[in-house]
C-alpha cells in the first residue's frame, strides 16, 4: 500500500496533512470503494443479477460502480440525469465502454429518484435488480466508510481535527463512529445544505446504532452550490496544485481544502493544532471543467 498520508504545510503554528484516498483502489478511487463494497456484497448475497444506481453525467459514483461491476462480471444500469440526444460526457463514455446500460432521465424525472413508486417502475424493467442509492448514500455505504478510520494512525488520535467534504454526509456519518475519542470531525458541505444535512447525518448515525456528536458542519464554503466553480476556487486549485503537487477535484476536495487553508490563514485553529484533510478522490470529474484540463501533478513535495 502506498504511503497515504503526506504533509501539506505547517503554517501559523498549524500542521496540515492530507490522507490521499485518491491513491487507493484504481477502479473506485477515493471514498467510492468504501461506499460500494458492502452494497455490492449485499447485492451478491441477495442473488441480484443487475445493480442499478442514479447519478449525473459526470458522476464519480456511477463511474466507480461501472468499473467494479465490469471487474466482477455484474450487469449494471446507470440512471443518468442527462439528455439522450446530447453527446456522451467522457464519464459516460467510460461507463458505456465498460458494458453498463444507460437509462436516461429528464431533470423532472430525476427529481423523483427518491419516490418509491417511480423507482419501483424503473426496477421492474430489469432482471433481479439491486438498487444502490445515488452516491452510495445508505447505511451500508456509511458503514463501509467507517473503514477509512483504519487508514489513519491510531484512528486519528494524533490529530485534533479531521476534515472532509460532504455531499450527502454518508462518509462523515460512517467515519464519526470509528474515529478515536477526542478527535473533532469537520465536514465542509459542497452544496447549500443548511436545512437538512445535519439531520440526515443524525438519521444515518441512528441507523448505524451510534449517536456520537464528535462532528460539526461549516456551511461557509459551498461556493454558491453543487459543482459550481468560481474564479476564486479555480485560481486556488491551480495555485495549490502547482505548489503542493496534489491534484484536487473541483466539486469536493478542492472546496474542503480551500476551507481548511482559509481557516488556517485566519487563525481559526489554535497554534499547535494538527489537521488531517481527507482527499476523497473524484479526479475523473475534472473532465467536466475545461479550464482545469491541464496536466495533473504526479507527486508533491509537501513543503
Amino acid at each position: 500500500m502506498p504511503d497515504l498520508i503526506q504533509q501539506v504545510f505547517v503554517k501559523e503554528g498549524v500542521t496540515l496533512d492530507v490522507l490521499r484516498l485518491d491513491k487507493l483502489n484504481a477502479l473506485a478511487p477515493g471514498n467510492k470503494w468504501f461506499k460500494l463494497v458492502l452494497n455490492l456484497a449485499a447485492a451478491r448475497a441477495a442473488g441480484a443479477q443487475t445493480i442499478l444506481s442514479f447519478g449525473g453525467a459526470f458522476s464519480n459514483h456511477l463511474h466507480a460502480m461501472a468499473a467494479i461491476a465490469r471487474s466482477q462480471g455484474l450487469a449494471a444500469v446507470a440512471c443518468v440525469r442527462a439528455d439522450a440526444e446530447q453527446a456522451l460526457t467522457p464519464t459516460l463514455q467510460d461507463v458505456v465502454a465498460w458494458g453498463v446500460d444507460l437509462h436516461f432521465l429528464s431533470r423532472s424525472e430525476y427529481r423523483r429518484r427518491h419516490d418509491p413508486s417511480f423507482v419501483a417502475e424503473i426496477l421492474s424493467q430489469y432482471k433481479q435488480p439491486y438498487l444502490i442509492p445515488e452516491g452510495g448514500a445508505n447505511v451500508l455505504g456509511a458503514q463501509g466508510c467507517g473503514e477509512v478510520a483504519a487508514l489513519i494512525p491510531e484512528g486519528g488520535r494524533e490529530y485534533d481535527v479531521v476534515a472532509l467534504a460532504c455531499g450527502t454526509g454518508t462518509t462523515l456519518a460512517g467515519l464519526s463512529a470509528r474515529l478515536a475519542d477526542g478527535v473533532k470531525l469537520l465536514g465542509i458541505p459542497v452544496l447549500k445544505a443548511e436545512a437538512y444535512m445535519a439531520a440526515d447525518i443524525q438519521r444515518m448515525q441512528l441507523a448505524l446504532g451510534h449517536h456520537r456528536r464528535n462532528w460539526t458542519l461549516d456551511h461557509r464554503f459551498h461556493g454558491g452550490g453543487y459543482a459550481r466553480l468560481s474564479a476564486d476556487l479555480r485560481d486556488f486549485i491551480l495555485a495549490f496544485e502547482a505548489r503542493r503537487g496534489i491534484p484536487l477535484d473541483p466539486v469536493y476536495t478542492a472546496k474542503m481544502m480551500y476551507a481548511v487553508t482559509s481557516m488556517i490563514d485566519k487563525c481559526e485553529f489554535p497554534a499547535g493544532f494538527r489537521v488531517l484533510a481527507i482527499h476523497t478522490g473524484g479526479l475523473q470529474g475534472r473532465r467536466g471543467y475545461p479550464e482545469l484540463i491541464t496536466a495533473l501533478p504526479a507527486t508533491g513535495s509537501g513543503q
